[in-house]
């Protein structure tokens, strides 16, 4: 039995290896994971470690849709859609939760710029997408009121 287990890891081994040189198997690449930025117990630290000082602009080009009253804030449906002139990254963060910093997303020119998620909240808070395009930073907010038990407050 050991023989056979032995052989057929490296036979799958072989051909992993084959697919992979011949480009047929993508290369895993790591992207730049802002590790730091997810252990920021701060907002105004979570926004100093991804950006550092860049000026950042308001702007109406950013949609972010909420319920106004979230009865869950273990599950709260958020979704972000940008009008921005080729929009690189998308950063969603609250200034309630004990780790400010929700999400990250990356575009490319090949998909189109909005991004759904559900997030967790830990109280009444607002959620803030900033967008990096065209080499500048913009922001928009959106206040999300969360519940105990859907019971108003």
């Amino acid at each position: 039995m050991q023989r056979r287990q032995a052989l057929t890891s490296v036979l799958s081994a072989t051909t992993l290896a084959a697919l992979w040189a011949a480009g047929i198997l993508p290369k895993v690449s790591r992207a730049a994971w802002p590790g730091d930025a997810f252990q920021a117990t701060d907002l105004q630290a979570a926004e100093a470690l991804l950006f550092g000082e860049v000026v950042v602009e308001e702007t109406d080009q950013i949609s972010i849709t909420t319920p106004d009253i979230a009865e869950n804030g273990r599950v709260v449906p958020v979704e972000v859609a940008i009008t921005l002139p080729e929009p690189s990254t998308l950063t969603l963060l609250s200034d309630g939760n004990p780790s400010p910093l929700l999400a990250r997303a990356y575009f490319t020119s090949a998909v189109e710029p909005r991004l759904a998620i559900r997030v967790k909240l830990g109280e009444s808070s607002n959620l803030i997408a900033l967008v990096e395009s065209g080499g500048k930073l913009y922001r928009q907010t959106q206040a999300v009121k969360v519940t105990a038990g859907g019971c108003g407050g």
